[in-house]
């Protein structure tokens, strides 16, 4: 299976690239992610994840198969398996960074497979969940480069306006102190899941009630 996300961030791609290849501070900018040991091309992480009050936690080992700092792309293998259950996930994901009028833009291209718990959710409700989780990554992604410029003293620090909607909770606080892997809160996909659910749900919902209410018409006419 494939998945695709695009992201923009305010700053020079020259500027973002470092921090994109630190792996240790980027990991907890997804939900639920973190790094337990590494370095160099190699890591082990943890991914938590929730299922209302069922708590799914996977571990694996990453690997950079690819690294080209000239034209700021890389591209990372993945293997997991659940701590607790038979389930696992493999992916290949491609990111490619370019400069965009204002700033940068961030490619991501995974090629993966699931089996177990996770893999009961279709292609599309994996899309939409994936869609959200990277939301949220670029957000804490965009907070955690801003706040290492602001320690810096670089422009991005001075130009960034501030953000025009709540934020959730930054990877890095205003005083420059990142989240540590314990800090990252697993994501209820429940939670996600649920708004995809209901509105794909709303016409067999409303067939329902329109056959409910012909039954109860013909039954007292």
């Amino acid at each position: 299976m494939n998945f695709q996300y695009r992201f923009k961030l305010p700053v020079p791609v020259e500027q973002a690239w470092p921090v994109l290849l630190d792996v240790r501070r980027v990991a907890p900018c997804m939900p639920g992610a973190g790094i337990e040991s590494g370095e160099g091309d190699d890591y082990v992480g943890r991914m938590k994840v929730k299922l209302g009050p069922i708590e799914m936690a996977y571990r694996g080992d990453l690997h950079f198969v690819e690294r080209d700092d000239a034209n700021h792309r890389l591209k990372v293998e993945g293997v997991g398996k659940e701590v607790r259950g038979g389930g696992g996930a493999k992916a290949l994901v491609t990111m490619q960074a370019s400069s965009v009028p204002g700033g940068c833009e961030v490619a991501i291209d995974s090629e993966y497979e699931l089996n177990g718990r996770a893999a009961q959710f279709g292609t599309g409700m994996i899309d939409e969940i994936g869609g959200k989780l990277m939301q949220e990554f670029a957000r804490r992604l965009e907070r955690l480069i801003l706040n290492s410029n602001a320690q810096e003293g670089g422009p991005a620090a001075v130009t960034a306006s501030a953000p025009s909607t709540p934020q959730p909770a930054a990877v890095a606080s205003a005083g420059g102190q990142d989240w540590t892997a314990d800090d990252n809160e697993a994501l209820d996909l429940v939670g996600l899941a649920w708004g995809p659910v209901l509105s794909r749900s709303l016409p067999v919902i409303h067939l329902l009630i329109s056959a409910a209410t012909l039954i109860y018409l013909v039954a007292h006419g």
